[in-house]
């Protein structure tokens, strides 16, 4: 399934409106209504916050996977976190990649 199906698709079973997750993700109805229908390609920054407001996994909205959240209890805990605080779990997680060189 590919990013514009899964994006409207996920937006529909939250029941949020358009114009509303194209608010809280900081873009126009207009772009979020290109992003649904494939006729532009989110950046991966929108593609984040898009993410992080419709609660699912990056990999999941950019069709890599197939659940939605794998390891929900996680995404749950870090979507309550400040933005300043993501970035540090995001260096923490280099830190351990590196560390086991995953």
């Amino acid at each position: 399934m590919a990013v514009k199906n899964r994006i409207r698709l996920i937006r529909k079973k939250r029941k949020i409106k358009s114009r509303e997750l194209a608010e809280l993700v900081g873009i126009s109805y207009w772009a979020l209504n290109k992003y649904e229908i494939h006729e532009r390609e989110p950046s991966i920054e929108i593609l984040w916050k898009i993410a992080k407001e419709l609660k699912v996994s990056l990999e999941y909205l950019a069709g890599l996977v197939e659940e939605e959240n794998p390891y929900n209890d996680v995404i749950k805990k870090i979507y309550q976190l400040p933005d300043e605080a993501i970035e540090e779990v995001n260096l923490f997680l280099d830190f351990l990649l590196f560390k086991y060189k995953a």
